[in-house]
């Protein structure tokens, strides 16, 4: 099984009638999609998560924010917007309706190793926690964008070895260009309201030991509502369900490195097996031991 290609999967399952693309697999560690999508405030998936891989998302057009560990990033045309593996972040809608363009890559550092050019993922080491990154020049930016809409007629025309092979070559010149002309960081970056920074910051340095939501608004002196309120306002999430994300993505991260489940799970904060089963499974859309069997195939091939 091929742990990128089963996240797929799942994502298509929750949100079938929001998924009007195609995810196009390349290899066992890269996807490309081409999305244009008309939202509205009730159809727009905004939803706090995290997944193991680099999300890269090239926008074209489309009000809206992404937000991720406390940073605010406003795309423009030409913009990338890079989440790194183990972030949790969300997208929003800054309107009534719009309509979002953009190109996607789902993708492993490793996603070129099997065509022997790993260099072609370097610049993914700019983002530790998420950036929103441009090209130097404009000219580079419209090459950019001409090289994506190759990458897409090529995947749109059938699915035939042979168009395959074509898409996989416009993404190499793709990535061949982000590295080459150098991607810089937007300047006009701007962070959540601090009041919600520091109950983020709070629960982010000490997620295995929070309980409720109301020890974290004793914490700070609020009430619980106060605390709930600008969860929801900020992050379209309960305190729970954040407190759930961070114990399933460290819990994650303990896995690959290594760590037995249940080990895990108590060092995260999860009470019993059967507890943290069901929330990993909530989060991820797959099991603790489904997870550790798809890195071994994925990462440790014979």
């Amino acid at each position: 099984m091929k742990l990128l290609s089963y996240y797929l999967e799942q994502q298509a399952k929750r949100q079938p009638e929001l998924a009007t693309w195609k995810n196009h697999i390349v290899g066992d560690q890269l996807s490309y999609s081409y999305r244009n999508t008309l939202y509205d405030r009730i159809t727009y998936p905004s939803v706090l998560h995290y997944h193991d891989y680099y999300e890269l998302v090239i926008f074209v057009e489309g009000n809206i924010r992404y937000v991720s560990d406390g940073c605010i990033y406003q795309p423009l045309y030409g913009d990338i917007i890079l989440i790194p593996p183990g972030s949790l972040h969300m997208s929003a809608i800054n309107c009534e309706s719009t309509r979002y363009e953009r190109h996607v890559f789902y993708l492993y550092p490793s996603a070129f190793d099997a065509v022997g050019h790993s260099s072609l993922t370097s610049f993914l080491s700019r983002a530790r926690d998420g950036a929103h990154l441009k090209l130097s020049s404009f000219s580079a930016r419209q090459e950019l964008m001409e090289l994506l809409g190759e990458v897409n007629a090529a995947f749109k025309r059938a699915d035939s070895p042979l168009d395959a092979a074509l898409g996989l070559a416009q993404i190499i010149r793709v990535f061949y260009l982000l590295n080459k002309d150098g991607v810089s960081p937007e300047s006009a970056v701007s962070s959540l309201p601090d009041g919600i920074l520091r109950l983020k910051r709070y629960i982010d340095q000490n997620f295995s030991q929070i309980t409720s939501a109301a020890q974290v608004a004793k914490q700070f002196f609020y009430s619980r509502e106060y605390v709930a309120r600008q969860f929801r306002k900020h992050l379209d999430t309960t305190v729970s369900e954040y407190i759930t994300q961070k114990r399933v993505a460290e819990s994650c991260s303990l896995i690959r490195r290594g760590v037995p489940l249940l080990d895990a799970a108590f060092q995260v904060g999860f009470g019993s097996a059967s507890t943290f089963i069901r929330a990993f499974r909530a989060v991820m859309g797959i099991t603790p031991s489904e997870y550790r069997k798809c890195q071994r195939e994925l990462f440790f091939k014979p």
